[in-house]
Parts: C-alpha cells; structure tokens; sequence
C-alpha cells in the first residue's frame, strides 16, 4: 500500500471495515498494517470480520477485539497485552509466539490454533475453548485463569503452569507431557481421563469407580 495520510487511511478503514468477502478483509488487513506503521491509533475492532487477515508482529496493546473473528488469522509475534478479547474466534489461527499478558479472553475460542511458545502470564481464559490447540513448547501459563477452560486434545507439552487456575477445566486427553511447575492440587481441581497425558512427576492411581488420586513423585 502507497504512503497514505491518516485522514485517508482512516476513510480507507470506514470503507471497508464492514466488508466480509476474501478481497475486503485483506484490505482491510493491509490498513490495519499500515495504521501500525505509521503509529497510528488502532481504531476498535471488536466484532469484525477478519478470517485469514495477516496481522503478524503487530502490537495490539488495550486493542478492543470483543467478538472479533479471527478465524484462520495469521497472527504470529502479535502483541494482545491487557487485549480485551472476550468472546473472540481464533478458531485454527497461527498465534505462535504472541503475547496475552493480562489479556481478557474468556469465552473465546481457539480451538485448533496453534499457541505454541505463547505468554499467557495472567491472562483471563474463563471458560474459553482450546480443543485441540498446540500450547506447548514452553508456552507460559503463569498466574492465569483457566479455569472452567476447555484444554481437551490439547497439546500442553513442556508448559509452565506456575499459579495457573484450572479448577473445572477440561484437561481430558491432553498432553501434558513435560510440563513445568504442575501441581497435584491443581490436577485434582481439574477434569482429566486415562487419556491425559502427565508429566514423568506426577503419578496418577485410578480407582475402581473411575476417580483418582494424584500426587507428585520427588526423584532423588
């Protein structure tokens, strides 16, 4: 996109910002790029149509992304600290290496993304969909809330759950393999099956009646 004014940049955005077909959102991903660029406040995007846009890197701090569909969304490196993202769709989105801290993402969705290597120090997940979702590779759950979250078929491996609240989440065939600074109170506040997959640490006896007991195996 040619050197734009922020006056037309943002009669740009007016134009477009309702569009919904392949050729408006990509347009629309462009202005949104060279708004950034240029330093230029990012107007709210709550609720928009935004499938597939490509916003890699950018830093949407305090952005307004309420309802907002990033389904497919290119979103590696993106910077969403203290994002208010409730309800958003990240449905099968590449977030690798972006940053949700004290981001607000509950009831979100992001079933199937990829968050591998993602920071999502005390952010707000309540009740938000991870099925499926790659959150591994050292991504950071510290001092989040995650609870009542659905992390089933996730793969958790080698996260760091320091402080992490996971009462009610759904951890039923995730991977956790790995994973650091898991506790035995927060598995127990948690829903898994046989199929969670747990760290060489924590040892899981089932009972006859289908519950549990957890604790932690201190290697010497």
């Amino acid at each position: 996109m040619r050197h734009l004014s922020e006056e037309e940049l943002l009669e740009l955005w007016e134009q477009y910002r309702e569009g919904k077909d392949a050729s408006e959102v990509e347009k629309k991903g462009e202005i949104l790029n060279a708004m950034w660029k240029n330093r230029i406040s990012i107007p709210t995007l709550a609720n928009l149509h935004l499938p597939k846009v490509d916003l890699c890197g950018m830093d949407l701090t305090y952005a307004d992304l309420c309802g907002a569909n990033l389904q497919n969304a290119i979103l590696i490196g993106t910077i969403f600290v203290s994002a208010d993202m409730i309800g958003v769709n990240c449905r099968e989105a590449n977030l690798g290496g972006s940053n949700f801290f004290d981001a607000e993402i509950n009831e979100g969705n992001f079933a199937g993304a990829n968050l591998a290597k993602v920071d999502f120090t005390e952010a707000r997940a309540v009740g938000t969909v991870f099925t499926g979702a790659d959150i591994g590779h050292g991504s950071i759950l510290m001092d989040s809330d995650f609870s009542k979250a659905d992390l089933s078929r996730a793969s958790l491996q080698g996260a760091k759950f320091r402080g992490t609240n996971l009462s009610g989440a759904n951890l039923k065939g995730a991977d956790l393999r790995g994973a650091e600074e898991l506790t035995a109170e927060q598995v127990r506040t948690a829903v898994i099956d046989r199929e969670t997959k747990m760290p060489m640490y924590m040892k899981i006896n089932w009972t006859a009646n289908g519950e549990f007991e957890c604790y932690v195996e201190y290697l010497e």
